[in-house]
């Protein structure tokens, strides 16, 4: 399986742990894999020199999402998981982050969601109506 292969089946619309980690081994080997990428030549009229660069970004946002959503262990919108299928109020008040660190390692982080302030929940209220 190639890398969309990857994260459309196992990080997909419908998810579960087992797979999400599944998917997370695999953008590992994809990763030392493109460390040994290379293109010859320069950027112009290449189209292998800018799919190389490519090739890293989307792994590392594909590992950004892989690790966010095992994070995540509920369902809320577009976020579905199979084992986790209610809502949890813990992950209502806070938005999940993820920065590259140190040595390209994967830092994640639970940020809070600042409160809505009244006029807005007043708007809220007023269309729940």
């Amino acid at each position: 399986e190639d890398l969309q292969e990857t994260m459309q089946s196992l990080v997909g619309i419908v998810r579960q742990e087992s797979e999400m980690m599944e998917a997370y081994h695999r953008l590992q080997t994809y990763k030392e894999r493109a460390s040994r990428l290379g293109v010859s030549g320069h950027r112009e009229y290449n189209g292998g020199w800018h799919t190389a660069i490519d090739v890293h970004n989307l792994l590392d946002v594909s590992e950004a999402i892989t690790i966010s959503a095992v994070e995540r262990k509920e369902s809320r919108g577009g976020h579905f998981r199979e084992d986790f299928p209610d809502k949890a109020t813990e992950f209502g008040t806070i938005n999940i982050a993820v920065r590259q660190g140190a040595g390209d390692v994967m830092e994640i982080g639970r940020l809070p969601i600042p409160p809505i302030p009244d006029h807005l929940k007043q708007v809220i209220e007023e269309q729940k109506s």
